[in-house]
């Protein structure tokens, strides 16, 4: 009984102590967020050619801005707002792991489609390294050290596509009338709507691919944690 009781207690501790650790890496990945994002809004809205209104909201017709907000979202309340319901649906891994395969497909579609294509300097540069490099890394990291061990039910992976799907409804739909696509492959004023569905179909097929890939990872590190603990 009393090496039970002892083994429980060691095991909350290290549970504490690698909640503690988590929360403040968590805020570390919260901080890049932030400063990647506030960066890119400052240069955005010092070189602004519209008005305020349609710059703000095609700053966030960006699915890269879209996605490291949500990623600095996750970290702020994984980080600073202990013990809330809210705190206990981002703990699901479900939720850190589509989180990771959205900035994941974020940096990976920029360094090999869109790395470039818009030239960009100074503090420019520091904005789009940020957001397209060191926070898809960072929350990589996070997510193996922290989400991966947690079981993953892939039966919800379809549901994690329904982000990028309604982002993509919204960027056609807006597209015609606004004259703009925040990116050259969705752009269908120049492609078509044939081009851009097959080049949208292509990057869903990553994000299932970056899905299936992440949560099979994070089951067989669960069943491998279970197996050691007997």
């Amino acid at each position: 009984m009393l090496r039970a009781a002892a083994l429980v207690a060691l095991h909350n501790q290290v549970s504490a102590m690698e909640d503690a650790q988590s929360r403040r890496w968590a805020v570390v990945g919260a901080t890049f967020g932030l400063t990647g994002l506030g960066l890119q809004f400052y240069l955005t809205f010092t070189h602004r050619q519209l008005p305020p209104l349609e710059t703000l909201i095609r700053f966030f017709s960006y699915f890269t801005i879209l996605t490291n907000a949500l990623i600095t979202a996750y970290f702020l309340v994984r980080g600073l707002a202990p013990g809330g319901q809210l705190e206990r649906w981002v703990l699901q891994p479900e939720v850190g792991t589509a989180l990771t395969v959205y900035i994941l497909v974020v940096g990976v579609v920029y360094q090999t489609v869109l790395r470039g294509l818009v030239p960009v300097a100074g503090w420019g540069r520091v904005a789009d390294d940020i957001l397209h490099g060191l926070v898809p890394l960072y929350m990589l990291g996070y997510w193996l050290g922290f989400v991966s061990g947690g079981p993953v039910r892939l039966r919800t992976v379809p549901y994690w596509l329904l982000y990028p799907a309604l982002y993509l409804a919204y960027t056609l739909l807006r597209g015609p009338g606004a004259r703009f696509y925040p990116y050259p492959f969705v752009d269908a004023g120049a492609l078509g709507y044939p081009r851009v569905l097959l080049n949208s179909v292509l990057v869903l097929l990553v994000l299932l691919a970056f899905s299936l890939l992440l949560g099979s990872m994070a089951n067989w590190r669960h069943r491998c944690n279970l197996s050691s603990d007997r």
